[in-house]
């Protein structure tokens, strides 16, 4: 209870008490005046107690509300180098479904990015890019739209692994032949994580790594998934 409410129902109980004892001993207007008072007092208890009660329900109210998680999209390039675009709630929201319908629907490849702490051509360092994902900094501070584009790196095809519109490492090498077959059946990149940062025990900086799943369609004949990658075929 609110002190100021305890201060007023005590001010009322003892001039109520007052009234009683000036209409005993026939003060009949000493006891109407303390009556008065006395009502007024509780008339300022009860005000003071509802403006508590309001303030605890606003408060209950508050602390029961959430900041809807930031909208972000997932795509991936088509071999003719169109775009299509899945969308899921934050990177981590795509979850591997426990519905076996949709395991056998789906197969999963988790990826470890690499080159992840070369610089881009344009200088900026990749591990820049990846602190600011993994801090939600601008400009990832609304969504993270994750893509894989095929370009030639020395004549041989690579993959490189954007987000939005910055590149932050490419598939593994040894990978690229798998996706090149299978990128048309690569329904979504249903998460991506970032992990790292920070100083080691001699108090070196540690790099940041990303690790992003690929939701390939598990249609006729099946994804040839490495036995290295599976989850939940």
């Amino acid at each position: 209870m609110k002190k100021k409410t305890i201060v007023f129902s005590c001010l009322a109980v003892l001039f109520l008490l007052s009234a009683f004892s000036g209409f005993s001993g026939g003060l009949v207007s000493g006891g109407i005046g303390c009556l008065a008072i006395c009502g007024v007092f509780a008339l300022l208890a009860f005000r003071s107690s509802k403006a508590v009660a309001e303030t605890n329900r606003e408060t209950l109210q508050t602390s029961n509300r959430f900041t809807p998680l930031n909208k972000n999209s997932f795509s991936r390039s088509a071999p003719d180098n169109t775009v299509n675009s899945d969308t899921a709630e934050t990177p981590s929201a795509a979850p591997i479904p426990s519905n076996p319908v949709a395991q056998n629907k789906y197969v999963f490849a988790p990826i470890k990015v690499a080159g992840v702490t070369f610089n881009n051509d344009d200088g900026v360092s990749r591990q820049l890019i990846l602190r600011k994902l993994h801090f939600h900094d601008s400009p990832f501070n609304e969504y993270a739209d994750v893509e894989i584009k095929q370009y030639d790196f020395n004549g041989q095809p690579a993959f490189g692994v954007y987000v939005n519109n910055m590149q932050i490492g490419n598939i593994p090498s040894d990978l690229v032949p798998f996706i090149q077959e299978n990128i048309s059946r690569i329904e979504s990149i249903s998460y991506i994580d970032v992990y790292g940062g920070g100083r080691n025990k001699d108090g070196q900086p540690i790099s940041y790594g990303c690790k992003i799943t690929l939701r390939f369609l598990n249609d006729n004949p099946p994804v040839n998934v490495p036995d290295t990658l599976k989850i939940n075929t």
